[in-house]
């Protein structure tokens, strides 16, 4: 007789749920704010530059998810065929949700299609998918996950090790890359712009590919295993050095975009260069730290939680049909360059997120109740 391995699923986690909640509100609103990237800077204003300010903090999107997700699973008991499954399951979605991407894209832009062939056009419109990216840093994770499990629950020490040298590897290079940037620009006015050069050479094993997922991962997990400890510091005190953590890797987030935006003359993407920033780093922690004080378990943070990978899948879709069909209206009211009054401009950002989300959650909803494709979105 064959033993089989079941694992019993844990309760939810209402401080996850709230954490998950925000980085997957900051995914939706990061999308929904890409069009200031493609502003002139000559045209920046105040409205502009709040604006900018709000789109900075989005860059723990993707570092709060890797986080919660190195918590939960480091945490729990282990089963390998299981784990394959899993990895196999993510790349098939991988490869799913880019085919039908793509072909929503097509099908959008169909005057397109006709002017200029399949092929141009697809070659035209493969941007529009790069925010897969995340899946498969996901899969690249998962593949070395065993190990890092392994050495989670037997060692240790060796565990933190390596987040730690993955830390100085990832954040340390990029950390160079920004005090370079700043020096050749500002003090010895060379002009050159430093964003992913690798200072280690042969020496970083991160080499292409998205080495600061580990060290987020990694960090959930020491952080579930110095959870005690954590809780026991004063809740005021967590929550004044949170603050303060906040406040500096926001602001810093949003200064190191100035800085390479004039250094370079157009608008720095500080959420995409903004992941692997010490800044990002300290926002992460920041807003866990904020995240205890939430005990309380709310339908909607659990339910949207639940459906944050439905939500990641769907949004830019529901996105790319609004900007095709109510481009006009939707820039009109989100815009800081609109007419519009400031206020109703930054409220129509906020506003066009939600709906985007709950549009998203809902067409989640719906394909989970049908067996037949329940699994592309879960």
């Amino acid at each position: 007789m064959t033993k089989t391995s079941t694992i019993t699923p844990k309760p939810r986690i209402a401080w996850i749920d709230l954490l998950e909640t925000i980085a997957i509100f900051s995914v939706v609103l990061c999308h929904c704010t890409a069009h200031i990237a493609n502003m002139p800077l000559s045209e920046a204003n105040v409205g502009f530059y709040l604006h900018y300010a709000l789109r900075s903090i989005t860059a723990v999107c993707v570092p709060l998810f890797f986080f919660a997700n190195g918590y939960l699973l480091l945490t729990r008991p282990f089963d390998l065929k299981r784990h394959f499954r899993k990895i196999i399951k993510f790349i098939f979605i991988a490869v799913f949700w880019y085919a039908l991407t793509l072909a929503f894209l097509i099908f959008l832009h169909r005057d397109q299609l006709a002017a200029n062939g399949l092929s141009n056009t697809i070659a035209s419109l493969k941007y529009g998918v790069t925010h897969l990216w995340y899946l498969g840093a996901l899969v690249c994770l998962y593949i070395f996950f065993p190990l890092l499990k392994v050495t989670y629950d037997h060692h240790r020490q060796a565990f933190i090790y390596f987040t730690l040298i993955c830390a100085i590897i990832t954040f340390g290079n990029t950390l160079l890359n920004n005090f370079m940037t700043f020096y050749s620009s500002f003090i010895n006015h060379q002009g050159i712009i430093y964003t992913d050069t690798n200072f280690l050479n042969i020496f970083n094993p991160f080499r292409g590919m998205y080495g600061y997922t580990f060290v987020y991962f990694c960090l959930g997990g020491v952080v579930a295993y110095y959870f005690d400890k954590i809780k026991a510091i004063a809740r005021q005190k967590r929550n004044l050095i949170a603050l303060c953590g906040l406040i500096l890797g926001w602001l810093g987030l949003f200064g190191l975009g100035l800085m390479y935006s004039k250094a370079s003359g157009q608008i720095w993407d500080n959420i995409w260069y903004g992941y692997d920033t010490i800044f990002a780093l300290i926002t992460t922690i920041s807003i866990f730290f904020l995240s205890l004080n939430w005990r309380q378990d709310n339908i909607i943070f659990r339910t949207i939680s639940r459906n944050t990978l439905g939500i990641y899948l769907i949004h830019m879709l529901i996105i790319y049909a609004l900007t095709t069909w109510a481009n006009g209206f939707i820039m009109y009211y989100t815009s800081p360059l609109s007419s519009v009054p400031f206020i109703i401009s930054f409220i129509g950002v906020i506003i066009y997120t939600i709906i985007v989300l709950f549009i998203s959650l809902g067409i989640t909803a719906i394909i989970k109740k049908l067996p037949l494709i329940k699994n592309i979105v879960s």
